[in-house]
């Protein structure tokens, strides 16, 4: 009946099948029938077996799994035993409450430390260790046992108390020897909800597994069932489950119990395998499936799947029709910090915002064009018409359009987008690969530039591509080798000239020749490579410091970028180097530019962190940001330097000076010291002597030095009189 109704169902559809081929289609239908139920058969035999394997295998994987991430606590809990030996009270409290912070912020399984004494009575804990231990948590005479064992290596246990809780506790414990004989015992308390990392498990999340920690405790490895306390109470809920067996770190042996708890992955196999019964169709429709599907697969390869556009590599054969046309202009717009909008709002939103992005494109653009999807959220246009002005004004047109609201799901979201513009005169200049590095460059600088603006590609810019280029590969270099130097520029207190500080600054000598740091600053910006070149500069400065007597008794500055300040371990690290130095804490200054505080909470809880350790926070080009003076307040800073663009003019009585008289006494009254920059004049000199603690960093006085040249000027300087 299958292979007829086949057979006639074909007829009708398509009528290129003649009759005399229904008798082969029914034969081979009967065949394939045949051979669909040999396979069901055998697949209803074997799927009993497969998912018996499959469920081992889940144990298989948890007993691995556990294995080491007990093995792993039991490292860490190692590494704080051998670093607190023999240490005296003090210090060993000190490192405790270290490790406790960062072990419970940097693993999220790590719930707490607690610290007890020979009498086990509470030395220290958290929070959530406090808890524990006032709760009683450890008063069970086996768990007492187990602690005054005072065994060298590092065991863990649990037991009803510790489990039977909303946050169930496995515990770490050893014991270390204190200077002067004393004993403590660690305990780190772990999470056991988070001992195993399950989506590693997904794939078999159709299989519900508990751990018979004790007999009236069965613990849940999935976290959509809860740890159960009777057996009979778990099997009431499945019909199938194995029981098998897992070895803790070869010590101890556990049941394990695996329910199938999601049939709907058996009833699609047993589907699937009836399914095969079907296959005379698949059979029959091959060359048609073939043949539709290599259509697909064509429009697909020229097509981008989301916006419909060419894609790019498409591009070559549609500008072939446009050879004789002699004049062009090429544009590549892109969406302004399209991947926080990907990151915040998801990719289905973010695919559709495309669709509305090209619909916008194609109905603003006018004249002869071809409009490609580039790559991720940028636009390649070619524009087949004579070059002009109004290249800028179509590019603002088509960006004023792509800003307009999108409404997606219900939700309003605006955003920008930067273009880049490159004209041509003759056909021969059509080349996408150098089209496109022309037009990228000109995008680029209009990101640069802040973005949501066109710029038009210049010859110049090329050049400025390439020693940007040249600079991003010599700086590896530059790192690997610690190319580097640092000078000193003297901060005089103007009051009595004398020298009270100076300011670190980098330079870079290649191929004989100094590299300006406005040049290779901002491109290592860019990149992950200004941590390092900071880095070697604080090693390079604290090492100077180590060194140089006339650099301990004044304050030394060093220049951060927000990109270091924002690592987790930055403070720490810096007040390490510090301390291990021959520098102080209250002549040690942090110089960041005003614009790193800007939308940068960390940053900011940073600054005010360090500056609680007794560092000085300077705040570098003040005024050049997009901080007001009523933000002074707020600022987590103590000195305050002013950019020398505000010292312009500022000699004389102008609108100048008393905006920079404003700046200055609004520092004083917050009790900011002032640094005034770039200062060159004696007559700004002269004028700005009536501010008796203000200092001055300037050529005036000198231009940044090499440490050796520095401390000579220190040992030389006398008062200079004006």
């Amino acid at each position: 009946m299958f292979a007829i109704t086949s057979g006639v169902f074909i007829k009708l559809k398509f009528s290129n099948v003649r009759s005399n081929e229904l008798r082969s289609i029914q034969t081979l239908s009967l065949f394939i029938l045949t051979l669909g139920l040999v396979v069901w058969y055998q697949s209803s035999f074997s799927l009993i077996k497969t998912e018996e394997t499959n469920a081992r295998e889940k144990v298989k994987l948890i007993e691995i799994m556990l294995n080491k991430t007990l093995t792993d606590q039991q490292k860490s809990l190692s590494r704080i035993i051998a670093r607190a030996e023999n240490l005296n009270p003090t210090e060993f409290n000190k490192l405790i409450k270290t490790d406790t912070h960062h072990y419970t912020t940097d693993y999220e399984m790590v719930k707490g430390i607690l610290v007890l004494d020979d009498n086990l009575k509470l030395v220290y804990g958290n929070e959530f260790a406090e808890n524990f231990y006032y709760t009683g948590k450890l008063e069970k005479p086996t768990i007492k046992s187990w602690l005054l064992e005072k065994s060298k290596v590092t065991n863990f246990a649990a037991n009803s108390l510790t489990l039977k809780t909303e946050t169930p506790v496995l515990m770490f414990h050893a014991i270390t020897n204190l200077d002067g004989d004393k004993v403590r015992h660690i305990i780190m308390l772990v999470d056991m909800n988070l001992l195993f990392e399950k989506n590693y498990l997904d794939y078999l999340s159709k299989y519900d597994t508990f751990i018979e920690l004790t007999p009236e405790l069965f613990f849940s490895i999935d976290i959509e069932n809860s740890t159960k306390e009777k057996l009979l109470d778990i099997k009431a809920k499945y019909n199938h489950f194995i029981t098998d067996k897992i070895t803790i770190k070869e010590l101890i042996t556990h049941r394990v119990f695996s329910f199938i708890s999601n049939y709907q992955t058996i009833h699609f196999n047993t589907v699937i395998t009836q399914l095969t019964l079907w296959l005379t169709f698949l059979f029959l429709f091959v060359v048609i499936l073939i043949a539709d599907a290599s259509r697909e697969s064509a429009l697909r390869a020229k097509f981008d799947e989301v916006t419909g556009l060419l894609r790019l590599n498409s591009l070559r054969d549609e500008l072939r029709e446009f050879k004789g046309i002699e004049q062009f202009s090429v544009f590549i717009l892109k969406i302004d910090l399209f991947e926080s909008i990907i990151s915040s709002l998801g990719h289905e939103v973010c695919d559709e915002i495309l669709r509305v992005v090209a619909c916008r494109i194609k109905a603003t653009m006018r004249g002869n064009f071809v409009l490609s999807k580039g790559f991720g959220d940028s636009f390649v246009i070619y524009l087949f018409e004579k070059p002009s002005d109004k290249n800028s004004e179509c590019l603002t047109q088509l960006l004023n359009e792509i800003s307009r609201t999108y409404e997606v799901n219900n939700l309003k979201i605006n955003l920008t987008a930067s273009a880049g513009c490159v004209s041509y005169t003759t056909p021969a200049d059509i080349d996408i690969k150098h089209n496109l590095h022309q037009a990228n460059i000109a995008l680029a600088q209009a990101i640069q530039r802040g973005g949501n603006q066109p710029v038009l590609f210049q010859a110049a810019m090329e050049d400025e591509y390439k020693e940007a280029v040249d600079i991003r590969n010599a700086l590896f270099g530059a790192i690997k080798d610690n190319q580097f130097s640092v000078f000193y520029q003297p901060i005089h207190k103007l009051e009595d000239e004398s020298v009270v500080g100076v300011e670190a600054l980098i330079r870079w000598e290649h191929n004989d020749k100094w590299i300006s740091p406005a040049k290779f600053i901002p491109i290592a910006e860019t990149t992950e490579q200004i941590v390092q070149i900071g880095d070697l500069v604080l090693q390079r400065v604290i090492s100077d410091i180590n060194r140089s007597p006339a650099l301990q008794r004044i304050k030394v500055a060093v220049n951060f970028s927000a990109k270091q300040i924002i690592k987790p371990d930055f403070l720490n690290n810096l007040i390490d180097q510090i301390a291990n130095s021959a520098a102080q804490f209250n002549n040690f200054t942090v110089e960041v530019t005003e614009s790193s505080l800007q939308d940068k909470s960390l940053v900011s809880q940073t600054l005010q962190a360090a500056m609680n350790k007794g560092i000085n926070i300077a705040i570098d080009d003040f005024g050049t940001g997009y901080s007001s003076l009523s933000s002074l307040a707020n600022q987590p800073s103590n000195i305050i330097k002013i950019d020398r663009e505000f010292t312009f003019g500022a000699e004389i009585p102008s609108k100048e000076q008393r905006l920079l008289d404003t700046i200055i006494n609004a520092c004083i009254d917050l009790d900011k010291a002032v640094v005034v920059e770039g200062v060159e004049g004696r007559e700004l000199i002269s004028y700005l002597r009536k501010y008796k603690e203000i200092r001055i960093q300037g050529y005036f006085y000198s231009k940044p030095l090499p440490l050796e040249e520095l401390i000579e000027y220190i040992h030389n300087h006398k008062v200079k009189k004006l």
